[in-house]
């Protein structure tokens, strides 16, 4: 046994699952949004600024689409990081439920060649990714379509030897690299830098993604970090 006490002082928080009933929601999931790409109404909001390659990025409110299949993707993913963020500030049923989650949220369709530059999420507390498919992995190919998180220390490995080249999972340097299944999701600090790394698959890959922010019930939405489109004001 050691004769120290071992600490891990500045910990990034990563939950990862599978939702249930994900296998009867990915397929209606799938075949709405390829639909909606292509005979999608006139936008209400503008995709990011955030480079990307050979992607389609949605409008910023799919959980609010009045679809059935979506509104109980939107549930399964809320209830889980309510339950997230419940665990991990210690607040009470009383405490969480004088608190109100608010969102943004979107798919993305990736296909042959795609990818999603480093970013993260400002204006926002916590982070979800959804698979609804990953699509094909062709033999050969590393890292196809992953969603990779960057190590947020600036220079843990400045130096490495034998007394800190194999450090035990949380204390290791080094970026990490999630192949998503269909169904799993992840939910993180949206301050975390992340990107998409090149899909190669001949199909699509279908992911959701949401940020999130907490306000206590009965304040202002507050709405962050979307530029909306005014046509009106474009035609003057």
């Amino acid at each position: 046994m050691p004769s120290f006490k071992l600490s891990a002082r500045f910990p990034t928080p990563i939950a990862d699952m599978i939702l249930p009933q994900s296998e009867r929601l990915n397929r209606p999931l799938a075949e709405r949004f390829l639909a909606w790409e292509r005979d999608e109404p006139e936008r209400s909001s503008i995709p990011t600024q955030v480079p990307k390659h050979a992607v389609y990025e949605s409008d910023f409110s799919l959980f609010s689409r009045d679809d059935p299949t979506v509104r109980e993707l939107a549930r399964l993913c809320l209830e889980r990081l309510g339950e997230l963020i419940m665990h991990l500030n210690h607040y009470s049923v009383a405490e969480m439920r004088s608190l109100r989650i608010f969102h943004h949220s979107w798919y993305h369709v990736t296909r042959r060649g795609g990818y999603t530059s480093v970013h993260n999420h400002p204006m926002a507390c916590w982070s979800g990714v959804y698979c609804v498919t990953p699509g094909e992995t062709p033999s050969g190919t590393t890292d196809n379509g992953a969603l990779c998180f960057l190590d947020p220390r600036p220079n843990p490995a400045t130096y490495t030897d034998p007394g800190n080249a194999y450090l035990q999972e949380g204390f290791a340097a080094g970026n990490l690299a999630w192949q998503l299944v269909p169904g799993q999701l992840l939910l993180f600090p949206s301050w975390l830098l992340h990107e998409v790394r090149p899909f190669w698959g001949r199909d699509e890959r279908i992911t959701v993604a949401f940020n999130a922010w907490v306000r206590p019930a009965g304040a202002s939405v507050d709405e962050p970090g979307v530029l909306l489109r005014h046509p009106a004001a474009e035609q003057a």
